[in-house]
């Protein structure tokens, strides 16, 4: 992870979009297309912030956390667009969502006692979970079949779990790619 001090990089503005377009969402459920489109461009900016990092060479701590804020506000956004516009699919979710939120906070839990700050992981496990379920949720959205979403709940679960055995194992490390693969 390089150090930079310079938080208004190409990448970071990529991040924070991601975290300023994804309340949009709410605006835009009569137009499904439209919706897909926007989760497609949350998407890609998801893939080219990091991207732009590592060939600009901006790679900064701070953005590491911005992209993990980014796709932090995206999953609550999706959930809350989800509980308003869709609450028979979410009810029908209900213990796989509690499950992650309760794994979550107590990730978070270990993190702030182990390591004195909020610990956000870039693992290849946490990467499959955001493109699996914002895949599942363009599909849900254009053929009404929640079967991509409930994957990406249970990719999900293993992620945090995954995110769990790491921090209780070892040592800090952002970028850590998993639990079978150091960087």
């Amino acid at each position: 992870m390089i150090r930079n001090n310079n938080i208004l990089t190409i990448p970071n503005l990529i991040s924070a979009s991601r975290i300023v377009v994804s309340p949009f969402m709410f605006m835009l459920w009569e137009q499904r297309l439209m919706l897909v489109i926007l989760v497609i461009i949350i998407g890609l900016t998801d893939i080219l912030d990091g991207f732009a990092a590592r060939k600009l060479k901006q790679q900064t701590i701070f953005g590491a956390r911005l992209d993990s804020i980014g796709d932090f506000v995206f999953f609550i956004s999706s959930i809350v667009f989800a509980l308003f516009h869709e609450t028979n699919t979410v009810v029908g979710f209900k213990y796989l969502i509690i499950s992650i939120i309760i794994l979550k906070l107590f990730a978070g839990t270990v993190g702030l006692i182990k390591y004195k700050r909020l610990v956000f992981l870039h693992t290849i496990g946490n990467k499959i979970t955001v493109t699996v379920v914002m895949t599942g949720f363009c599909v849900f959205l254009l053929y009404r079949d929640p079967l991509v979403i409930e994957i990406g709940l249970y990719i999900a679960i293993l992620a945090v779990l995954e995110e769990l055995i790491i921090m209780l194992s070892g040592r800090y490390e952002p970028d850590i790619k998993g639990i079978w693969r150091r960087n």
